[in-house]
């Protein structure tokens, strides 16, 4: 974002009450002169919710999910949180959500309505590098990439059970950053032969990881529709997935193959690796799911930037 705009303003705060209550009171002066307003995600939507209502008269207010609602609402900090972000995003004309179970999800709990709310694909970019052809034959090692932030959510805690659950050889590549690193860092420490399991720091050059492996891994506890999923899909990778529901949307649309418990994980990834068929087939059904995604944003259009 940096390169695109002339100033940036980060408020650095951490993701807690205090730190919730100090992004309001630094925001809220830096709206007086903006005339168009865009709320990312939830946290934003939080801290606008305890803004003065006058604090957002007369702009144009977009925002947008990236969690089911239904799972942010858990327990009683949900429920309280919602109150805020209702109010956050009251005088939003436009509210989006990159899957069409969250948009049933924000109109059905009242953050939206049918006549603001819709469903937005996440963009991605596309790389003109050449598409690197599934490997051929059955494979002595299945290679899988996961992506993401390194959190509770993405499940990687469950690496060394899925593992010790298959003979297959599974080398497994973990990019990014997060506040399990050092958790998950440790435990893939003790993962025997012949599995091998590498966790490198974010990189730019995601493109070439996707390019090597022959599936992505998301052994996630929940998810909305995550883009490594579709950035995966532009390099002709499918992924191998956590059994939840935002998993069988997606499998709808693209090549993705669910485990429900490590024997289940390990019957996928010893199929996948002996049918060079289904990897053919994925790797021509991931590109053809790409075409429906949308290169124009509805949220630009409508905040006229």
């Amino acid at each position: 974002m940096k390169k695109l705009v002339q100033t940036t303003v980060e408020l650095n705060c951490p993701r807690s009450i205090f730190g919730v209550l100090t992004a309001g009171k630094k925001l809220h002066p830096l709206l007086k002169d903006a005339t168009s307003v865009y709320s990312l995600m939830r946290a934003s939507h939080l801290v606008l919710g305890l803004l003065p209502s006058a604090a957002l008269q007369g702009k144009r207010l977009a925002a947008t999910f990236h969690q089911l609602p239904s799972q942010d609402s858990v327990g009683l900090q949900g429920r309280l949180e919602d109150l805020l972000v209702k109010r956050g995003v009251k005088s939003a004309g436009l509210i989006t959500a990159p899957s069409a179970r969250a948009v049933t999800e924000l109109i059905d709990g009242k953050f939206g309505t049918s006549r603001n709310t819709q469903l937005e694909h996440n963009l991605i970019s596309f790389s003109d590098r050449p598409k690197t052809q599934p490997r051929t034959g059955s494979l002595d090692c299945l290679r899988l990439v996961f992506a993401g932030r390194i959190t509770k959510q993405k499940g990687l805690d469950r690496i060394p059970e899925l593992l010790a659950a298959t003979s297959m050889p599974i080398h497994l590549i973990c990019l990014g950053d997060g506040d399990e690193k050092a958790k998950i860092s440790k435990i893939v420490q003790e993962i025997d032969e012949p599995h091998r399991v590498e966790m490198i720091p974010h990189v730019d050059d995601i493109d070439s990881y996707f390019d090597w492996c022959d599936a992505i891994f998301m052994p996630s506890r929940w998810e909305l529709n995550p883009l490594v999923i579709w950035e995966a899909r532009a390099r002709g990778r499918g992924a191998i997935t956590s059994n939840i529901d935002v998993f069988h949307d997606l499998a709808s649309s693209g090549p993705t193959w669910m485990f429900s418990d490590a024997n289940s994980f390990a019957t996928t990834v010893t199929q996948l690796s002996q049918d060079e068929e289904e990897r053919s087939r994925a790797f021509e059904y991931a590109l053809e799911s790409i075409h429906e995604l949308d290169t124009r944003s509805a949220i630009v259009e409508y905040l006229d930037v």
